[in-house]
Protein backbone atom coordinates (compact mmCIF):
# COMPACT_ATOMS: atom_id res chain seq x y z
CA UNK A 1 0.00 0.00 0.00
CA UNK A 2 2.99 2.90 0.77
CA UNK A 3 4.61 1.95 -2.11
CA UNK A 4 1.23 2.34 -4.25
CA UNK A 5 0.45 6.19 -2.30
CA UNK A 6 4.69 6.87 -2.98
CA UNK A 7 3.62 5.95 -6.71
CA UNK A 8 0.82 7.96 -7.11
CA UNK A 9 2.60 10.67 -5.04
CA UNK A 10 5.33 10.89 -7.37
CA UNK A 11 3.12 10.75 -10.39
CA UNK A 12 1.41 13.89 -8.69
CA UNK A 13 4.18 15.94 -8.50
CA UNK A 14 5.78 14.82 -11.99
CA UNK A 15 2.17 16.24 -13.39
CA UNK A 16 2.80 19.58 -11.04
CA UNK A 17 6.07 20.33 -12.29
CA UNK A 18 5.37 19.20 -15.83
CA UNK A 19 2.34 21.53 -15.52
CA UNK A 20 4.02 24.28 -13.95
CA UNK A 21 6.88 24.40 -16.57
CA UNK A 22 5.00 24.16 -19.44
CA UNK A 23 3.11 27.40 -17.99
CA UNK A 24 6.42 28.90 -17.50
CA UNK A 25 7.74 27.99 -20.61
CA UNK A 26 4.70 29.24 -22.68
CA UNK A 27 4.62 32.45 -20.11
CA UNK A 28 7.85 33.24 -21.34
CA UNK A 29 7.87 32.63 -24.34
CA UNK A 30 5.37 35.70 -25.07
CA UNK A 31 7.30 37.71 -22.14
CA UNK A 32 8.30 41.14 -23.04
CA UNK A 33 12.05 39.81 -22.65
CA UNK A 34 11.96 37.08 -25.49
CA UNK A 35 10.06 40.13 -28.18
CA UNK A 36 13.14 42.31 -26.65
CA UNK A 37 15.99 40.27 -27.44
CA UNK A 38 14.65 39.35 -30.99
CA UNK A 39 13.93 42.63 -32.06
CA UNK A 40 17.77 43.71 -30.60
CA UNK A 41 18.93 40.47 -32.45
CA UNK A 42 17.15 41.48 -35.90
CA UNK A 43 17.95 45.03 -35.80
CA UNK A 44 21.74 44.42 -35.50
CA UNK A 45 21.65 41.49 -38.10
CA UNK A 46 20.10 43.90 -40.32
CA UNK A 47 21.94 47.54 -39.78
CA UNK A 48 25.19 45.59 -40.39
CA UNK A 49 23.93 43.68 -43.37
CA UNK A 50 22.67 47.10 -44.70
CA UNK A 51 25.31 49.42 -43.36
CA UNK A 52 28.16 47.06 -45.07
CA UNK A 53 26.65 47.07 -48.19
CA UNK A 54 26.52 50.91 -48.31
CA UNK A 55 29.72 51.47 -47.59
CA UNK A 56 31.07 48.84 -49.74
CA UNK A 57 29.27 49.49 -52.85
CA UNK A 58 27.94 52.93 -52.91
CA UNK A 59 30.26 55.40 -50.99
CA UNK A 60 33.46 54.28 -52.59
CA UNK A 61 32.21 55.50 -56.21
CA UNK A 62 31.32 58.93 -54.22
CA UNK A 63 33.28 62.09 -55.27
CA UNK A 64 33.09 63.03 -51.84
CA UNK A 65 36.26 65.58 -52.53
CA UNK A 66 33.40 68.18 -54.59
CA UNK A 67 30.87 67.59 -52.03
CA UNK A 68 31.29 70.49 -49.95
CA UNK A 69 33.15 73.63 -51.08
CA UNK A 70 34.48 76.50 -48.21
CA UNK A 71 34.53 79.91 -49.27
CA UNK A 72 37.58 81.81 -47.62
CA UNK A 73 39.03 85.85 -47.12
CA UNK A 74 42.56 86.78 -47.62
CA UNK A 75 43.24 85.70 -44.24
CA UNK A 76 42.34 81.87 -44.99
CA UNK A 77 39.71 81.96 -43.04
CA UNK A 78 36.42 80.02 -43.64
CA UNK A 79 33.56 82.84 -44.61
CA UNK A 80 30.96 80.49 -45.53
CA UNK A 81 30.10 76.72 -46.75
CA UNK A 82 27.99 75.34 -50.05
CA UNK A 83 26.85 71.95 -50.54
CA UNK A 84 26.75 70.82 -53.78
CA UNK A 85 22.93 69.84 -53.57
CA UNK A 86 23.09 68.10 -56.88
CA UNK A 87 25.56 65.92 -56.04
CA UNK A 88 23.45 65.49 -52.41
CA UNK A 89 20.35 64.56 -54.22
CA UNK A 90 22.55 61.69 -56.47
CA UNK A 91 23.81 60.44 -53.55
CA UNK A 92 20.37 59.82 -51.61
CA UNK A 93 19.04 58.22 -55.00
CA UNK A 94 21.87 55.78 -55.52
CA UNK A 95 21.42 54.57 -51.49
CA UNK A 96 18.25 54.47 -52.27
CA UNK A 97 18.22 52.34 -55.04
CA UNK A 98 21.25 49.94 -53.70
CA UNK A 99 18.92 49.63 -50.33
CA UNK A 100 15.68 48.99 -52.66
CA UNK A 101 17.68 46.21 -54.60
CA UNK A 102 18.84 44.55 -51.38
CA UNK A 103 15.61 44.22 -50.13
CA UNK A 104 14.09 43.06 -53.13
CA UNK A 105 16.81 39.84 -53.08
CA UNK A 106 17.08 39.69 -49.26
CA UNK A 107 17.06 36.32 -48.03
CA UNK A 108 17.09 35.95 -43.77
CA UNK A 109 18.91 32.44 -44.37
CA UNK A 110 21.96 34.83 -44.90
CA UNK A 111 22.00 36.02 -41.18
CA UNK A 112 23.12 32.69 -40.27
CA UNK A 113 23.23 33.69 -36.53
CA UNK A 114 20.39 34.96 -35.87
CA UNK A 115 18.51 32.45 -33.49
CA UNK A 116 16.77 32.62 -30.47
CA UNK A 117 18.41 29.98 -27.57
CA UNK A 118 15.78 28.69 -25.81
CA UNK A 119 16.97 28.74 -22.75
CA UNK A 120 16.31 32.85 -23.01
CA UNK A 121 12.33 31.54 -22.79
CA UNK A 122 13.12 30.66 -19.05
CA UNK A 123 15.71 32.87 -17.98
CA UNK A 124 18.02 35.59 -19.96
CA UNK A 125 20.71 35.67 -16.71
CA UNK A 126 21.31 31.51 -16.11
CA UNK A 127 20.05 29.80 -19.06
CA UNK A 128 20.36 32.63 -21.90
CA UNK A 129 23.16 30.86 -24.36
CA UNK A 130 21.62 27.49 -22.97
CA UNK A 131 19.82 24.61 -25.63
CA UNK A 132 18.34 24.21 -29.11
CA UNK A 133 18.09 27.58 -30.82
CA UNK A 134 14.61 28.53 -32.92
CA UNK A 135 15.68 30.52 -36.50
CA UNK A 136 14.52 34.04 -36.42
CA UNK A 137 13.05 34.79 -39.57
CA UNK A 138 13.76 38.40 -40.88
CA UNK A 139 11.37 39.88 -43.92
CA UNK A 140 11.51 43.77 -45.53
CA UNK A 141 7.76 44.68 -44.76
CA UNK A 142 8.19 48.06 -46.21
CA UNK A 143 10.26 50.50 -48.69
CA UNK A 144 13.26 52.32 -47.41
CA UNK A 145 13.42 56.10 -46.96
CA UNK A 146 16.71 57.65 -47.49
CA UNK A 147 17.71 61.52 -46.04
CA UNK A 148 20.77 63.56 -46.20
CA UNK A 149 21.40 65.69 -43.57
CA UNK A 150 23.98 68.28 -42.52
CA UNK A 151 24.62 69.27 -39.05
CA UNK A 152 26.48 71.94 -37.49
CA UNK A 153 27.31 72.14 -34.38
CA UNK A 154 29.95 74.11 -31.57
CA UNK A 155 33.28 72.68 -31.20
CA UNK A 156 35.79 73.50 -28.80
CA UNK A 157 36.61 77.59 -28.91
CA UNK A 158 34.96 79.41 -31.44
CA UNK A 159 35.09 76.13 -34.17
CA UNK A 160 32.53 75.04 -36.06
CA UNK A 161 31.54 70.92 -36.17
CA UNK A 162 30.21 70.00 -39.77
CA UNK A 163 28.94 66.66 -40.43
CA UNK A 164 26.58 65.46 -43.07
CA UNK A 165 25.46 61.77 -42.82
CA UNK A 166 23.46 59.47 -44.93
CA UNK A 167 20.05 58.19 -42.94
CA UNK A 168 17.88 55.43 -43.68
CA UNK A 169 15.28 53.53 -42.72
CA UNK A 170 13.63 50.23 -43.14
CA UNK A 171 10.85 48.26 -41.89
CA UNK A 172 11.28 44.48 -41.26
CA UNK A 173 8.77 41.68 -40.13
CA UNK A 174 10.52 39.51 -37.58
CA UNK A 175 8.97 36.15 -37.33
CA UNK A 176 9.60 33.13 -34.71
CA UNK A 177 6.68 30.43 -34.27
CA UNK A 178 3.30 31.97 -33.16
CA UNK A 179 5.05 35.41 -33.20
CA UNK A 180 5.48 38.89 -35.69
CA UNK A 181 6.69 41.68 -34.45
CA UNK A 182 8.24 44.87 -36.57
CA UNK A 183 10.98 46.65 -36.19
CA UNK A 184 12.50 49.55 -37.79
CA UNK A 185 16.29 49.76 -38.29
CA UNK A 186 17.31 53.17 -39.03
CA UNK A 187 21.30 53.84 -40.17
CA UNK A 188 23.28 57.03 -40.02
CA UNK A 189 26.27 57.20 -41.98
CA UNK A 190 28.43 59.89 -42.00
CA UNK A 191 30.01 60.80 -45.48
CA UNK A 192 31.19 64.33 -44.08
CA UNK A 193 33.22 65.20 -40.42
CA UNK A 194 34.73 68.58 -40.68
CA UNK A 195 35.89 71.36 -37.72
CA UNK A 196 35.62 74.28 -39.35
CA UNK A 197 38.28 76.42 -37.31
CA UNK A 198 37.40 79.83 -35.99
CA UNK A 199 39.90 82.31 -34.19
CA UNK A 200 40.48 81.96 -31.01
CA UNK A 201 40.08 85.16 -28.77
CA UNK A 202 43.40 86.40 -27.66
CA UNK A 203 42.96 86.78 -23.69
CA UNK A 204 45.09 86.09 -20.52
CA UNK A 205 43.59 85.65 -17.00
CA UNK A 206 45.15 87.34 -13.77
CA UNK A 207 44.00 86.03 -10.50
CA UNK A 208 43.78 88.56 -8.08
CA UNK A 209 41.56 87.69 -4.90
CA UNK A 210 40.71 84.44 -6.37
CA UNK A 211 38.69 86.12 -8.89
CA UNK A 212 39.74 85.17 -12.63
CA UNK A 213 39.14 88.54 -14.81
CA UNK A 214 40.14 88.66 -18.72
CA UNK A 215 42.52 91.34 -20.14
CA UNK A 216 43.04 91.69 -23.64
CA UNK A 217 46.42 91.32 -24.80
CA UNK A 218 47.86 94.67 -25.83
CA UNK A 219 49.99 94.20 -29.19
Amino acid sequence: MKLGKYKILFKTALFIGLFLFCVSFISGYFSERVKMYVKQQATLAATNLLSEAIKSEVLPNIDLDNLIKFITNENNKVESVFVNTYQINQIAAQISGKLSELLRDFDSRELENLRLPLGIILSDTLFGSLGPAINIRLLPAGSAVVDIVSKCENHGINNTLLTIEVNASVLFAVIIPLQKNEVRVDMHIPLIVHIVQGEVPRYYYNNKDSEFIPHPIME
